[in-house]
Order: structure tokens, then sequence, then C-alpha cells
């Protein structure tokens, strides 16, 4: 039987919190249930966001968290010298051109917030125009299968999730390739075929799934999901990276044992799934 990988993906633009250790820990849990290889993946390409001190606190946590992983950088340096995103910006921007030469893509001048009006889809707006975004075009009746770790299948509509989003960013940022198009890539090109994610990321899912189809990657079309409950503050919102007394490295610095973390991703584990 094939040995499963699926991998730890966390980007470096604030120090983590007790959410991105629920899923790390989740997601190191199901890797051993599995057998499967786990890979360590550092979502770097938003250079803007990315500080150094945010790199040296994903391997900080995952120490603390007791983790470890088989693929991937093993310290910051690694990191830098072989496995950053940018050095793969021409592959991104391979299948990017290749979206655009089937028709998939538009160029779009609007904002994220002027999307619910955006009519950019029929002016056939040049790409090449300096304020355009390229969007990927979701066709409202678009159906991707998502299959669960247990062997369900899902059907869902992308276009009924999400607005079409950004593959290729607009002015200053001209030319750089977005999240949706560098993960489904990464994830695919590595062989990942089981995932694990919040709840709040089956929007992204769904849009992977169909990339993946327009792409012809047909391994990733098969692999397996698990979307989890978010860890939410006392107020029930969803925690975001800080450095404040909720961040990992905070817990850290006073002396705190991650096992209330484990112990909650166990939890949550039994509760996501049953045990194939």
């Amino acid at each position: 039987m094939a040995e499963h990988r699926t991998r730890i993906a966390p980007t470096p633009s604030g120090f983590l919190h007790a959410g991105n250790a629920i899923n790390f820990l989740l997601t190191a849990e199901l890797a051993k249930h599995l057998c499967a290889r786990l890979r360590l993946r550092i979502d770097d390409l938003d250079a803007d966001r990315m500080r150094p001190e945010y790199v040296d606190d994903i391997f900080d946590s995952l120490e603390w968290l007791g983790i470890s992983w088989q693929d991937g950088p093993h310290d910051a340096r690694e990191q830098e010298r072989a496995y950053k995103q940018t050095a793969r910006m021409p592959r991104y921007m391979e299948m990017v051109e290749l979206l655009k030469e089937q028709g998939d893509l538009y160029a779009c001048t609007c904002s994220r917030s002027g999307m619910s009006k955006c009519a950019c889809r029929g002016k056939a707006i040049p790409f090449h125009e300096p304020s355009a975004s390229w969007r990927l075009h979701l066709p409202s009746d678009a159906v991707v299968r998502m299959h669960g770790l247990n062997g369900s299948i899902t059907l869902l509509q992308p276009a009924q999730l999400m607005p079409d989003p950004v593959l290729r960013q607009r002015g200053e940022l001209g030319g750089r390739p977005a999240y949706q198009i560098a993960s489904v890539v990464d994830d695919a090109e590595h062989g990942i075929d089981v995932i694990v994610r919040g709840n709040d990321l089956l929007p992204s899912t769904t849009c992977q799934l169909y990339l993946a189809e327009r792409l012809g990657f047909l391994q990733f079309s098969e692999a397996r999901f698990v979307h989890h409950a978010l860890v939410t503050d006392a107020e029930g919102h969803k925690l975001s990276k800080s450095a404040g007394a909720r961040s990992l490295q905070a817990m850290r610095a006073r002396g705190e044992s991650p096992d209330l973390l484990r112990n909650k991703a166990s939890a949550i584990l039994r509760a996501t799934y049953s045990t194939p």
C-alpha cells in the first residue's frame, strides 16, 4: 500500500497561537495513526509580512509541542537555504500561465471589498494592465468531490463558498503568485494526500480541488481532508497571530506545559472523525 503524506504549513506572519498548535498536533497525531510521512512547509510567499523572529517561532513551537517531521527544513537556516517558496516562483507562474491559456483567468481591477459588485469578468481587461490582478473564474455550476478521511465523499460548489480568488497579485506585487495557486502546486508536487485544516479553510479546499482538476493534478483530487473545529477566545472569536498573552511564545515564557493543548487536540480528533 502506498505511503501516505501529510503536512504542517504555518505562515510566518506573526507569532503562533493555540489554534495553530491544535492544527499541528492534530496533523502529527493523524500522521502517526496512518504511518504517514509528515512534511513541514513554511508558507513564506508573503515576504512583506514575514519576519525572522516568526520563522524562529515556528521551530521553537514545534519543539515545545514535541512534534517531529521527516521532510522539509529542520531549522531557520535550512529553510532560508533550500525551502523558501520564492525559489518556486517560476513553477507557480508556469501554472498561472497555463490557466490563463486555458481561459480560466480574467484580469480584474476591483478591490477585495468591491468584489460583490465586480463586473470585470465580461470587460476583457488586458492581462498586462498594471492595476489588474488575475482572478480564477469559478463557474457557478462547477462541482468538486471532497474525500473525507473515513471514505465519505462530499459534493461542493466552489462559487457558492468564495468569490473568484486572486492567483496573481496586482500593482507593486504584480507578478507575485497568491496563496491558492502556491498551496495546491506544492501539495500536489509533494505528493500530499492527507490534509488537516480548520473549518474556516473549507472554501480554500474547494477552490484548490477545482484548481487541481484544471491543472491535471489527479492525485491531489483524490486527497483526503479533515476539517476541524476552530479554537476561539473567551468571546468566541477566532484567534489571530500576535505577540500577546495567547501566543505560544508567551506560553513558553510562562513555563506552561503543552499537555493541555495535546489533550484538546486529541479530543477534537476523536470528535472530528471515526478512526478508519
